[in-house]
């Protein structure tokens, strides 16, 4: 099983780009962030991979959500 660290925020925040993976991209804060994936740059974004490399963890866990839901 994947463990993957963070938090929900409370409201919708972020904008829409084209690196977007699922909905949740809107509101799942990383561990260590106090924003969502979709407020953060692509330089953010990339930091934090190398930071947690739990990119791919955050990909199947949209894929699960996404047929669980």
């Amino acid at each position: 099983m994947v463990s993957i660290h963070g938090n929900l925020s409370k409201e919708i925040k972020g904008i829409d780009r084209d690196e977007k993976w699922s909905d949740l991209w809107y509101i799942f804060k990383p561990a260590g962030f106090e924003t969502t994936l979709a407020e953060m740059d692509s330089t953010e974004r990339e930091n934090r991979r190398k930071i947690d490399g739990s990119y791919s963890a955050l990909e199947k866990f949209a894929e699960w959500y996404q047929n669980n839901s």
